[in-house]
């Protein structure tokens, strides 16, 4: 298994170290370093990769032990991020996007939210903008990307299916009321 070989190397290299700084010389083995190249132009190479592999051995234990943080990927990629989203409203979310970015820059700032909110017909306060900025900025640059904009999209449909749920409870107790209602009238009426 290829962490073993990187454990097997990294203590070697250990040993090889403690050997060289303690004076005691290490067992001889085949493929040692001859004795005639200078030891401070070995070492440091011997160094970086000791840092190097340890490093890669510690992220491999992480990895199997399952404490290891994912790594972000560096590629956005809407389609597969959002599932959520079909295709033809990623489009349209992207149109939108660079509609409302005056600057072309990729991002859009306080202004040109403020902008896209009047023209949607949903005008809000300046600290109602920056709290929503700052509810999905992921990179606190107090801008929104393209992701940034999908995942605010994704928390007002989830906000407005939670409000469609809350809705319809309404609903149904109201109708529980009225039938309890009516029925203690029809009970009235019978028990007079």
């Amino acid at each position: 298994m290829a962490s073993e070989e990187l454990a097997s190397k990294l203590q070697r290299r250990l040993q090889w170290e403690e050997a060289e700084d303690g004076g005691v010389q290490p067992a001889p083995r085949a493929a040692s370093v001859p004795e005639s190249q200078p030891q401070p132009l070995a070492r440091v190479p011997t160094a970086r990769a000791d840092a190097e592999l340890s490093a890669q051995l510690n992220r491999r234990l992480d990895i199997n032990e399952g404490a290891a943080r994912p790594r972000r990927c560096k590629v956005f990629h809407p389609y597969s991020e959002f599932p959520e989203f079909s295709r033809r409203l990623i489009k349209d979310l992207e149109s939108m996007f660079r509609l409302y970015d005056s600057g072309r820059d990729g991002f859009i700032d306080l202004m040109e939210l403020k902008l896209m909110m009047e023209k949607l017909g949903a005008p809000q306060t300046h600290l109602g903008l920056k709290s929503m900025i700052k509810e999905v900025d992921e990179d606190f640059d107090g801008k929104l990307s393209f992701r940034e904009v999908q995942a605010l999209s994704s928390a007002s449909k989830f906000e407005a299916e939670l409000k469609a749920e809350q809705d319809e409870r309404k609903r149904v107790e109201e109708k529980r009321r009225l039938r309890q209602a009516a029925f203690r009238e029809l009970k009235a009426a019978f028990s007079t």
